[in-house]
């Protein structure tokens, strides 16, 4: 059942309200799970499958957990009460171990031999070699509303990860985002193959969901210490692209923001854009997350959260960043799903938006199970703006 309806959240100065209307579990871990993590939750609302459009899913992290392929839970009550449905395993790599920082999305169109309404998780597989494991970045799809899933593709394919992380030489943190006008699916992650770079956002693109472009950069700081990481997006409707991320070597690891007209042109690589902050200089570290919908005023709104807050006090421990004018500037409310940022485990770490079409605000994120605990729980909240 929903614990709570119609709590408003925030209210703008053109007098529109940001209604919390349902906050559910989605996935408790059992007692005896005492170390499993739902970090990297993922949400998507179905709207290109006919008679289930509607239709809730959700996926998320596996790390710690006894069976670490990656869950997916249904809703067909708009997050009233929710359901496993499926364990995606890998089927393509042999020996592999899934459970790394899955994504999902509903490609919009036919798109080679798949079609329209098919369900894509990218994530990122882990294989054992001598001395260590390996990552690579791996599609899956279902033809059937998330029931059964397929391996078929490697986008891109890594070398060894390290606990010394300028050492390390994983492919990380995956992001799936079709665009329009030139009917391509992009694959935006982290990469750690450049010796000149610690880390760096790249993309590659296909048009039919197997073949892929070479691999081209949108953030590769001129300091190869630096790492950005764990890339966000946002349509806007200005045409515009938001593109949010961390900045991990920076104090707090700070979330920062650029922008761009095309998913292949994002200008100077090495400009990182400029930090996200309200103007009190508040602003989100760690992890983040954004969306972009058209209620809220003639710009719609820009959404952003993370893990953890920088610079200030949040009541949630990490705030709901909403932006009027296309992220020029920001205003922070309380975030509908509280994180307490115990440092123990990654509570509130890399959740998740939707925007449907009726735009309403579709949330995911997970929250510290119980005040002491070393797990976490998964949790939805449904948001709309009046």
């Amino acid at each position: 059942m929903s614990e709570t309806i119609n709590k408003i959240l925030y209210t703008n100065s053109n007098s529109n309200k940001f209604a919390l209307e349902r906050l559910t579990t989605v996935y408790e871990p059992d007692e005896r799970n005492t170390k499993e993590q739902c970090t990297y939750a993922k949400i998507i609302r179905l709207e290109h499958n006919g008679e289930n459009n509607g239709t809730l899913l959700v996926t998320r992290e596996t790390v710690w957990a006894p069976d670490e392929r990656y869950p997916i839970y249904r809703s067909t009550d708009d997050g009233e009460t929710w359901s496993e449905i499926a364990r995606v395993g890998d089927n393509l790599n042999e020996n592999s171990i899934p459970g790394y920082q899955p994504y999902l999305c509903e490609i919009p169109k036919d798109m080679g031999s798949f079609k329209k309404g098919t369900i894509l998780l990218a994530a990122c597989t882990r294989i054992p070699d001598t001395g260590g494991q390996r990552t690579i970045m791996t599609l899956y799809s279902s033809a059937d509303v998330g029931k059964s899933w397929n391996a078929f593709c490697n986008v891109d394919v890594g070398g060894k990860y390290n606990s010394d992380l300028h050492k390390s030489e994983g492919l990380w943190e995956p992001l799936l985002i079709f665009e329009e006008e030139t009917g391509r699916m992009y694959c935006f992650y982290s990469d750690e193959l450049d010796p000149m770079h610690s880390q760096r956002l790249v993309y590659k693109y296909s048009t039919d969901l197997v073949n892929w472009s070479e691999k081209y950069e949108c953030v590769a700081c001129e300091d190869r210490y630096l790492r950005p990481g764990m890339i966000a997006i946002a349509k806007m409707g200005n045409g515009k692209y938001a593109l949010v991320f961390e900045m991990y070597g920076l104090d707090a690891c700070p979330i920062y923001i650029k922008f761009a007209s095309k998913l292949d042109d994002w200008g100077d690589i090495s400009d990182y854009g400029k930090f996200i902050a309200n103007s009190e200089g508040k602003g989100m570290g760690s992890a983040p997350a954004a969306a972009w919908t058209p209620d809220g005023g003639e710009c719609g709104t820009l959404l952003v959260t993370a893990h953890h807050t920088v610079n200030g006090h949040s009541n949630t421990k990490c705030d709901l960043f909403l932006s009027f004018d296309y992220g020029n500037t920001f205003v922070s409310i309380d975030n509908p799903i509280p994180n307490r940022h115990n440092h123990n485990i990654r509570s509130g770490y890399s959740p998740g938006f939707f925007i449907a079409e009726d735009n309403s605000i579709y949330y995911v994120n997970n929250p510290e199970r119980a005040e002491g605990s070393t797990n976490e729980k998964l949790m939805f909240a449904k948001i709309k703006v009046y």
